[in-house]
């Protein structure tokens, strides 16, 4: 009965900083991507092994483009930029 009353609460912390903190302030990183259908580019902010998802299927992600609505899979980890480019106005 001892051990429920500390496990608990460790496994609350965890789940906090897993779940809550490391996503909001932890390390994120952008990445500029094209779709491969409509060769729009688009960023994609993510988090490294914040998910289940990034374990499964490691740099690649199965995104839809926010344009044409195609799923396809991306590569994030080698498109990563340190900033976003800044589109400029013409």
């Amino acid at each position: 009965m001892d051990l429920v009353y500390v496990l608990v609460p460790v496994v609350l912390v965890g789940f906090l900083v897993l779940f809550v903190l490391l996503p909001r302030y932890g390390p994120h990183y952008t990445s500029r991507l094209v779709c491969p259908s409509c060769r729009k580019g688009f960023n994609f902010h993510w988090v490294p092994g914040a998910t289940l998802t990034s374990l499964r299927y490691g740099n690649r992600r199965r995104l839809k483009c926010p344009y044409c609505r195609q799923v396809n899979t991306f590569d994030v980890a080698s498109t990563r930029v340190s900033q976003p480019k800044v589109r400029q106005k013409v």
